[in-house]
């Protein structure tokens, strides 16, 4: 003979076993995005001009940040902007518990060990684009927002990976709050000191969905049961 409240209590039973086991092993993926532009300019203009760092190993997708104390070598100041293609994105995903995003870079080489020099990481307000007459002014750099630090000291900090917590920058770009014109790297002050990175990419977490759907069943088969025994 059909019960349903044994229907009920067998559905609802399964759903949360299956929510028991399937959220801790596919809570999310991890999106691993590169630059679809980068480019280093300086006070003067010129484009792609990093100078001679001293120690380290560049590669192809380098990126530099340089300052100079003296005003006869403004040319060598160096600003790095970034463009990152977040088309994949959608606001259900930015917006959902769990969320989050990292810039990432390694930071390879400093100029000297003689100065100290934070580089911060910042929001450009500006649009740009590699082609030519279309390039970044490095004065986007100083006017950039939610500016943060990277590198605390380009003299004492250790090589290796640095993060940087971009969560709501990457929410305002694709809930289309703020236009998506990159990020910058830079020096904060005007020290002859400089660094290179490797490897900026951004790191999205993305909750996965299907555990979301499987979680939200298991509460509605919960108050669904709850109703029946009433």
């Amino acid at each position: 003979m059909f019960n349903s409240k044994k229907l009920f209590t067998t559905i609802t039973t399964s759903l949360c076993l299956m929510s028991v086991f399937i959220v801790p092993s596919v809570q999310a993926s991890l999106i691993t995005t590169t630059p679809t532009s980068i480019v280093s300019v300086s006070v003067d203009g010129d484009a792609n001009f990093a100078g001679v760092v001293d120690s380290g190993t560049l590669s192809a997708t380098e990126v530099i940040a340089r300052e100079r104390a003296e005003l006869s070598q403004e040319s060598k100041r160096i600003a790095t902007f970034l463009n990152f293609d977040l088309s994949n994105l959608t606001a259900s995903n930015v917006n959902a518990s769990g969320f989050s995003a990292l810039f990432s870079l390694d930071f390879v080489s400093r100029l000297n060990d003689k100065n100290n020099l934070t580089v911060l990481l910042g929001q450009v307000e500006s649009a740009w684009s590699d082609a030519s007459g279309s390039l970044p002014l490095f004065e986007y750099a100083q006017a950039s927002s939610n500016q943060k630090d990277l590198v605390s000291n380009v003299k004492t900090d250790a090589f290796g990976t640095f993060t940087v917590d971009v969560t709501g920058i990457v929410q305002g770009w694709v809930n289309g709050v703020q236009d998506n014109n990159g990020l910058v790297v830079f020096g904060e002050s005007t020290v002859f000191q400089g660094a290179g990175f490797n490897n900026p990419s951004l790191i999205v977490n993305v909750p996965a969905p299907t555990t979301i759907a499987i979680l939200g069943l298991a509460l509605v088969g919960l108050s669904l049961s709850r109703r029946v025994k009433k």
